[in-house]
């Protein structure tokens, strides 16, 4: 049974983001299939106990767990990030290149390896790799690219008040540097559409794979009847998720709240800002987090996304698809899934655009019908049972690498 050791940014517990959704559920697979050692930062708010248990369940004992804790704070860490900071590193990245982290990580490899594969998880555990190359040469190296991170910042940066603009065009640069380096060292990028694994090549990827987001399908059973309320479901400290609530309520909900009086804005999230509690009131409720999307959706007659940064591919799409409630969003929201106008959903960029396809859902029980039935269909496609049976394949196949750092033909199983 080949060896793999997953490199995460976080204890992916509780799973209220998108980023930790698709964590928790490719360790899923990975436990799955193989001898997995798993590496995680361990930051405040993380359930380390309750993703110890969940891993013994899978047949991963504790010993096979190896946190770090990673304060805000590091004194002993200060000299360290600011050399690091002066090579270039980005600033938001400090955290994850700290000597601290490093010396761990480099006792974990020495007791626990050689592994096979080494799996980083985000941009920011790669920057572990040259480490773990010159410690365990023989491993292939995977990063998962939830987004195309530079990408994102480049979106985000016109869309930003005036002031913070230089800042994110400088951080911008730093990441796109680090986001160069990191995939042209990698055996193997993994990439959540064909969109984002286009960019990645063109960045210098040797070799890239499309394993997509999903979606657990149990969770989300397509509804009888439609419902009445308008839902943006996603974590409000994202900041595109709070930039596109905060267009939805003032922009579009006042063009259409008189029309679907039965209904509230619901606003579904974890770690909503100030900006975005100031909204409430009785008809736009503001939920925080919750343990589950899926009862929101169930009295929803649409998700209204009007999305205008992001990368990778949204969830809350897939979500809402699974739970058969028409989409109306951003090209941008639904950017690298195979989704038709007037098919799957609607699309619109104006808040008058959007506040006519509500209309038009609100009117048209037909259309809400054939949205969903449609939506769902193509959901199906996105069970996390296959896209982790995908994951193992490709982690089963991966050729090995000599010493000297070329690929054998095929790999062999240990």
């Amino acid at each position: 049974m080949r060896r793999v050791l997953a490199i995460l940014p976080y204890v992916p517990l509780p799973s209220d983001t998108g980023g930790t959704l698709r964590t928790i559920e490719l360790v899923r697979a990975l436990a799955s299939r193989f001898a997995l050692d798993v590496f995680a930062v361990h930051r405040p708010g993380n359930d380390a106990e309750g993703f110890k248990r969940w891993l013994g369940e899978l047949g991963v004992p504790a010993s096979r767990l190896h946190l770090v804790d990673l304060p805000r704070v590091a004194p002993q860490d200060t000299l360290h990030s600011a050399r690091a900071f002066l090579r270039g590193t980005p600033l938001t990245y400090l955290r994850f290149a700290r000597q601290g982290l490093q010396d761990v990580f480099q006792r974990v490899l020495t007791e626990r390896g050689p592994f096979d594969i080494l799996h980083f998880d985000h941009l920011h555990m790669a920057q572990l790799l040259p480490l773990a190359r010159r410690l365990n040469p023989s491993a292939h190296m995977v990063i998962d690219q939830h987004n195309v991170e530079s990408q994102l910042l480049a979106r985000m940066a016109p869309l930003s008040a005036a002031p913070l603009r230089p800042l994110l065009r400088w951080q911008f640069n730093r990441v796109e540097r680090l986001e160069r380096e990191c995939v042209c060292q990698a055996d193997t990028v993994l990439a959540c559409s064909d969109v984002d694994a286009e960019q990645l090549r063109a960045m210098g990827a040797k070799r890239v794979h499309v394993v997509p987001n999903g979606v657990k399908l149990p969770d989300f059973a397509p509804r009888g009847s439609t419902g009445d309320d308008l839902v943006f479901v996603g974590s409000m400290d994202w900041w595109p998720n709070e930039d596109a609530v905060l267009r939805l309520a003032r922009e579009v909900w006042p063009l259409v709240s008189s029309e679907l009086s039965a209904g509230k804005l619901m606003v579904v999230g974890r770690s909503p800002p100030a900006s975005v509690r100031a909204l409430e009131n009785e008809r736009l409720v503001v939920t925080g987090s919750v343990p589950s999307v899926a009862p929101y959706l169930a009295r929803a007659l649409a998700t209204a996304i009007p999305l205008r940064a992001g990368s990778g591919t949204r969830l809350k799409v897939l979500e809402a698809a699974a739970a058969g409630v028409p989409v109306v969003a951003t090209r941008l929201a639904v950017e690298g899934l195979p989704v038709v106008e007037g098919r799957h959903v609607l699309l619109a960029e104006s808040a008058e655009e959007f506040a006519g396809a509500l209309r038009r859902l609100r009117n048209d029980p037909d259309l809400c019908s054939k949205l969903a039935q449609n939506a769902r269909l193509m959901a199906e496609a996105f069970a996390w049972d296959g896209i982790g049976a995908g994951l193992g394949e490709l982690y089963q196949n991966a050729p090995a690498i000599a010493a000297h750092g070329k690929q054998s033909p095929r790999a062999e199983a240990t």
